[in-house]
């Protein structure tokens, strides 16, 4: 359980397991925490994170809350909600437009808020694209004035890993500032790793900003799928502040558990924009399960990456061609253990009781039914 995730919702979704049609989705974490803020001391903490999303191809909303009590006694509830919205879209480029709101209160201080909302273009490839934007809004309560975010970013996604490098340049009142990041995501089977690094390497203070935000910054977070509704999350580092939304900096380590309440229990990690994940989602799967074969002899399981399936069957010569259904192990990914012996093996897959097809990974050869087959290599 990421302390920020107490100020942040979750208005960016991840690229596995995303839903093409429409979904809901709600989840419940609480994990304990050891937070430095900065200018306060050491402390630790209990925090409780409700979650919701709702997501169609051109549309998504989510909303969080959180409540975080410190062993001093005191604590702090907030509440975030955001949404995307795709206005306009072709095969190479898409425009977003979006927006986020945002409340807090600290114990016994006047509490605090924000409006932001803002355009994105996106320049898409099947696995690479980028994106410019732009952020205003406002800020109210004991905070007050109007942000203005501008940034760009590149991302590259291949099979399990996603890159995300980003420059942000903030202005806010009379100060300015610049943030330089990036985040890199692995996915297995049933284990997520995820590290970000960033620095900010120059301000321009006359108001709250103050020189003291510049510097580098970074965590690692890992989750660990113990069902295919509970995970537990383990990470530690820390984080910039961010004076658009009234976030503090601050260094921490955390253990917690997040249960899926509702909806599927895929990642709900931020790396790329709600529809243009699903675009790249899309296209990845267009071009069929993809086998992948872990361990050897007795040991060998073989592994199906297909992120929309719901099922998936496996049959081939090593299975006297009975259909094995497969096991979903992770977000889009299926196994099943099996003997395999040195040669060469013919096997098909179908995923959602569809036709049966020879899975990329394999060499593809015409059966003497007319249909394909998929040829696979043991050494």
């Amino acid at each position: 359980m990421d302390p920020r995730s107490a100020a942040r919702v979750v208005a960016l979704l991840s690229l596995t397991g995303l839903p093409l049609a429409a979904q809901p989705a709600g989840s419940l974490g609480v994990g304990a925490s050891i937070i430095q803020y900065d200018g306060f001391l050491t402390s630790g903490a209990a925090v409780v994170v409700p979650a919701v999303r709702f997501d169609t191809p051109r549309f998504s909303i989510a909303g969080q809350g959180s409540w975080t009590v410190f062993e001093s006694g005191n604590d702090v509830l907030q509440g975030n909600v955001a949404g995307g919205w795709l206005v306009g879209s072709r095969d190479w480029w898409r425009v977003e437009l979006s927006g986020s709101a945002g409340a807090a209160k600290y114990a016994n201080e006047p509490s605090s808020g924000h409006a932001l909302g803002g355009a994105r273009f996106h320049l898409i490839g099947k696995e690479a694209g980028g994106w410019f934007g732009v952020n205003t809004g406002t800020r109210f309560g004991s905070a007050t004035g109007a942000p203005l975010e501008i940034s760009a970013a590149g991302w590259r996604v291949r099979r399990r890993v996603a890159l995300v490098g980003s420059v942000t340049a903030t202005r806010l009142g009379a100060d300015r500032y610049l943030d330089v990041g990036g985040a890199v995501r692995w996915t297995g089977s049933s284990v997520e790793v995820e590290a970000r690094l960033g620095a900010r390497p120059w301000t321009r203070s006359r108001g709250e900003v103050g020189d003291a935000l510049a510097g580098g910054y970074g965590d690692l977070t890992a989750r660990f799928g113990l069902t295919d509704r509970l995970s537990l999350s383990v990470g530690g580092g820390s984080y910039p502040s961010d004076p658009a939304r009234r976030v503090l900096a601050a260094k921490y380590l955390n253990i917690g558990l997040r249960v899926v309440t509702l909806g599927s229990g895929s990642s709900a990690t931020p790396l790329v924009s709600p529809g243009i994940a699903r675009r790249v989602a899309s296209s990845l799967e267009a071009a069929g399960p993809r086998l992948e074969v872990v361990g050897e002899g007795a040991q060998s399981r073989l592994r199906i990456l297909a992120p929309q399936a719901r099922t998936v069957d496996l049959m081939g010569d090593f299975t006297d061609w009975s259909v094995v259904p497969l096991v979903r192990v992770g977000p889009g990914v299926w196994e099943a253990a099996m003997s395999l012996p040195v040669g060469l093996h013919r096997l098909n897959v179908r995923v959602d009781g569809g036709a049966w097809v020879a899975p990329a990974g394999t060499r593809v050869e015409r059966n003497e039914f007319g249909g394909s087959v998929g040829i696979l290599v043991v050494r």
